[in-house]
């Protein structure tokens, strides 16, 4: 294949047109010409009988389809006539008896029989699901189906359950019976027994009863008459019924438009035109009655006038012709050389002379015509050049060796030296990334067979090694045998649009490049119309995939946070009304896995209506600020818990100096240090968790741990119980608690002394309280009453009471101490929020601040 290119010299060459031969007088004018032959030939004559005989055929035609519907409503008549028989006949049989039809079956069987040879069928019993209880075509005993229905389009049984939902008879489709292995339509007619529905009775609508009644109605003729169900599928036809019967008509892709009428189309057994008329029946919703009549038919009625109108066109014709002819041959000496030049110009392309032959005119409509050539051919010339578009033409017939002719605009865009080229020379101004798939591609647009367009892109060569890109496009004429012959086409100079194009695709690169680095995604929204672009980190920002890059702005502002979405509407709405030019908003939003996340949101509006002055766009980033927000909101969850706990602790410390007892100043400093570390080492607890809490196992071991180290003695402790996370104040009351259990079993219980065992279990007695119990054994026997309540056992108290809600059990018995909480779930779960330690306000009487010097 070759881009030898070129365009004929015809359209390189530019002239002056000379004057028009001629003398003083002025030439006819073609007009005057096409009166006289208009006035020779008969055409207004032949255009009025045209039309009279155009009328009449289709009076005719429109008489025949007629007779055709009339046919059709009168087979749907009949058809309507032998069901409603059937139907009245087993509505006879269904009444028959008052009581139970199947109370005596030999004699219903008889009756059924009777009924069934009237209409050469058969009668059925069913029951609901299908099941069939007598068949007069099984003798009495046989086995018969069981629940279901017929196959087809229409069986499966749903007629059946209809006559017995609905209490009326039913017309089904076209099925094949579970006995009769036959096809057929059946009707069901309700059996009731004391008011209710207990059997229906089925009777077959035999295809060749039904095609005997079409035959008998149905007109003589060519056509045949049919019948469908409501699924459009073959119950019956006059004739060739073995071919159609339970086929489907062919599918329309529009419902019929009524209840009758007149269709086109194509016979189903043998695929030939024909017209068909169509009427509805009313006993059986969705069948229909068909007749037609093969097109051939009409079509022969049509052609004797036909014949006559073209034997009376042909003689006008002929003798309008012969008067013309007179006429018009002043008119063939311009016109034979205009077409002489022009066979010329196709025969050698590019060497035939440029402009028409100055051969004497008859008529100023000629010499026109060549002044408008000569003027068409100067101006394409000059919008070659402007537009830097280079003509080509290939010759492509074989022994021509794919020689090509360029127009001027071609040679200066491809630096070329000459009208003329070769194919070779073409290919060695190709560049040398873009030579073998240019050629190919030539090649293959030329190739036996291909089409006629030639379209591809390239870059060349200059003589001074400049780079340029070319679009080539063309169009390739062919023989009858499908060789190409000829290319004619253009080149246009796109380099300066290349450049543009990699610019911007530069320019697009770099700003995707600081969009990703930023971890931002960019957006788009046409106001007018809502539709929205966004680039594939916005998409992942907000948990869609690339089918949603063009979802509208509505639906995706319905997934704002309800709270949020009037600062965003109103930030918009400012936007669109040019009341602002951006706006900076964050905002949540609910992915479509369920999650919210908190998103940074910079818009601007751009582009405006020249009408309104009003912006058409806006344009934006988005930034995933869900981490930032989270951090911020937890740096003030930490600075609020902070706070609270630091004053909660200064409250312990302040209640424990001031509550412990005095009595002895070593005891008091060993108190107030033991209490102090227990609250560090509860400090220490909720910091490792961020202040998010602790596992009730996890406060237990860490209450007990400073009686158990070195030095202490040699005790068992056991833990034992569920996982159960705590809230941060339900942490710190139940160290609390515990550190006084186990420093009231340090002093005089099973911590004080080797071979103690302390238990500390736990349970979910039921789904809303904790049960938890401290067990002593081998340590002092001793009443805790004795001693009285002191700081410790006031502030044990007062913490679950007050604090936690719950219950105290406390009993001394042979073993040792056995103490017992009751505490409610919801005091205790992460999230609640205790308030101030309930030991601050324990009541006068108890070792409270009222009372400071109480023992304890």
């Amino acid at each position: 294949m070759s881009i030898a290119e070129g365009t004929p010299e015809a359209t390189r060459r530019e002239g002056v047109l000379p004057p028009p031969p001629g003398g003083a007088h002025p030439l006819p004018r073609l007009r005057s010409y096409l009166i006289a032959l208009v006035l020779a030939v008969l055409l207004p004559a032949m255009a009025f009988a045209a039309a009279a005989s155009w009328a009449a055929l289709r009076r005719q035609d429109a008489a025949a389809e007629a007779r055709l519907l009339d046919t059709a409503r009168a087979l749907a008549a009949a058809v309507d006539s032998q069901i409603a028989g059937q139907i009245a006949a087993l509505e006879v049989l269904a009444a028959a008896p008052a009581e139970d039809p199947l109370a005596d079956p030999d004699a219903f069987r008889a009756r059924a029989a009777t009924t069934a040879a009237i209409f050469g069928g058969w009668v059925a019993v069913y029951t609901r699901g299908g099941g069939q209880v007598l068949n007069t075509q099984r003798p009495p005993g046989a086995p018969l189906p069981g629940h279901g229905g017929a196959s087809g389009p229409g069986g499966g049984g749903v007629a059946i359950e209809q006559a017995f939902a609905t209490g009326r008879p039913v017309v089904t489709g076209v099925a094949v019976g579970r006995v009769s292995r036959r096809l057929a339509a059946y009707i069901f007619v309700p059996v009731r027994h004391e008011g209710v529905i207990r059997h229906v009775l089925g009777m077959p609508l035999l295809p060749e009863r039904l095609a005997r009644i079409l035959a008998g109605q149905a007109a003589a003729g060519r056509g045949a008459a049919a019948l469908t169900d409501s699924n459009g599928v073959f119950v019956a036809r006059s004739r060739d019924q073995d071919q159609v019967i339970g086929q489907r008509r062919p599918q329309r892709s529009e419902p019929l438009p009524g209840d009758s009428g007149v269709l086109r189309g194509r016979s189903l057994p043998d695929g030939s035109r024909i017209r068909t008329a169509y009427h509805s029946l009313a006993t059986a919703p969705g069948w229909h009655a068909w007749v037609n009549e093969p097109e051939a038919s009409f079509q022969e009625a049509r052609r004797g006038p036909m014949l006559a109108l073209a034997g009376g066109g042909l003689l006008a014709l002929v003798i309008g012709m012969a008067s013309a002819a007179a006429l018009s041959r002043r008119l063939l000496r311009p016109v034979e050389s205009l077409a002489a030049w022009a066979g010329e110009v196709a025969e050698e392309p590019g060497r035939g002379r440029a402009l028409p032959p100055p051969v004497p005119a008859t008529t100023q409509e000629f010499e026109r015509l060549r002044a408008a050539i000569t003027a068409a051919e100067a101006a394409l010339r000059r919008v070659q050049r402007i537009g830097r578009v280079g003509g080509f033409e290939v010759d492509l017939r074989p022994g021509h060796r794919l020689r090509s002719l360029r127009s001027a605009e071609y040679v200066g865009i491809h630096g070329a030296s000459g009208p003329e080229e070769t194919h070779q020379d073409w290919v060695r101004r190709l560049h040398p990334e873009d030579r073998e798939r240019a050629e190919r591609a030539f090649f293959a647009a030329v190739a036996d067979g291909a089409g006629s367009d030639y379209e591809q892109e390239y870059r060349i060569l200059g003589p001074q090694g400049g780079v340029r890109w070319i679009y080539a496009r063309g169009e390739i004429e062919r023989d009858p045998q499908g060789r190409a012959i000829r290319m004619v086409g253009a080149h246009v100079d796109v380099t300066a649009l290349k450049s543009a194009e990699a610019a911007l695709r530069d320019s697009e690169e770099r700003l995707r490049l600081a969009l990703e680095a930023a971890q931002l995604g960019a957006w788009e929204v046409d106001l007018a119309s809502g539709k929205a672009r966004r680039t594939p980190r916005a998409l992942a920002i907000f948990g869609f995939g690339p089918e949603a890059r063009t979802d509208t702005y509505p639906s995706w502002r319905d997934r704002v946070h309800p709270a949020d979405r009037k600062r965003l509407a109103e930030a918009v709405d400012a936007l669109r009304l040019g009341e602002a030019e951006t706006y900076r908003l964050e905002y949540r939003f609910q992915r479509p896995d369920g999650q919210w996340i908190w998103v940074e949101s910079h818009g601007r509006a751009v582009g405006r209506d020249p009408l309104t002055g009003l912006p058409t766009r806006l344009i934006g980033t988005t930034q995933d600020i869900t981490d930032r927000k989270q951090a911020e909101e937890r740096q003030e969850v930490l600075v609020h818990e902070l706070d609270h706990r630091a004053k909660n602790t200064l409250a312990v410390v302040q209640a424990a100096l001031r509550l412990t007892p005095r009595g002895n100043a070593t005891t008091f400093a060993r108190a107030v240090e033991g209490r102090v570390n227990a609250l560090a080492r509860l400090h220490t607890l909720l910091a490792r968790n961020r202040w998010a809490g602790a596992t009730l196992r996890d406060v237990a071991e860490d209450a007990l741990a400073p009686f158990l180290g070195p030095g202490s003695p040699a005790v068992t402790v056991q833990f034992d119980g569920p996982e159960l996370m705590l809230g941060s104040a339900a942490v710190q009351a139940l160290s609390m608690t515990l550190h006084e259990l186990a420093s009231n079993a340090a002093r005089h219980g099973a911590l004080a002394k080797a071979g103690g065992r302390v238990a500390v279990a736990w349970d979910l007695s039921d789904t809303a309280t904790l049960h938890l119990a401290w067990r002593e054994e081998g340590g002092a026997q001793q009443d805790a009453s004795a001693e009285g309540q002191g700081f410790g056992s006031a502030l044990i108290t007062a913490t679950v009471t007050r604090q936690l809600g719950g219950r105290i059990e406390t009993v001394w018995d042979s073993a040792g101490l056995r103490w017992e909480a009751w505490l409610p779930l919801d005091r205790l779960v992460p999230g609640e929020q205790g308030g101030p330690p309930a030991w601050w306000t324990i009541p006068a009487g108890t070792g409270g601040p009222a009372e400071p010097a109480a023992q304890g």
